[in-house]
């Protein structure tokens, strides 16, 4: 579990997101107009971002630059104390850097879901690291600017590896 502020986290050092399923939580406080990076892990070199953005969660998976994949949710997220999820499933088995399917959550209800269709099975980057709360590096996705930080309140923020 971390807490908001944690900044470049080496990738050694972080979960390990490659090759795996994993579910991110995020306990949050939204207003209105509230947006930013909830966690990021990586850069524009490959890696997920998991934000809010113009109202709605989204999660993008950068595939070492050639790619990137957006899910965000069908519907505006709720006010108040929320608690958001973004759940890969991967499905590559033992094989790397395969696919994956997101399903996105607010308060248990399901928001939004979506593939991806390849993901990085070796490093993100060499030099970008694990933030939460803002993106103190490159971008993952060129929808935002770095730092792009939360402008609500995390209390938590958790990462559970499958």
């Amino acid at each position: 579990m971390y807490r908001s502020g944690l900044t470049l986290l080496p990738e050694a050092a972080a979960p390990a997101l490659k090759n795996t399923s994993f579910t991110l939580t995020a306990d949050v406080e939204l207003k209105p107009g509230d947006e930013g990076i909830l966690f990021t892990q990586g850069g524009f070199t490959g890696g997920w971002a998991f934000m809010v953005q113009q109202g709605k969660l989204v999660l993008v998976h950068n595939y070492i630059d050639l790619a990137r994949y957006r899910v965000e949710s069908s519907e505006p997220l709720p006010t108040g104390k929320v608690k958001l999820v973004a759940h890969f499933a991967y499905g590559g088995g033992k094989e790397m850097g395969k696919s994956g399917t997101v399903t996105l959550t607010a308060n248990g209800k399901t928001i939004g879901s979506g593939a991806i269709a390849k993901t990085a099975p070796f490093c993100y980057s060499l030099s970008e690291g694990q933030d939460i709360g803002r993106d103190e590096g490159t971008p993952v996705d060129h929808s935002y600017r770095p730092p792009f930080a939360f402008t609500g309140t995390i209390s938590a923020l958790t990462v559970d590896l499958k």
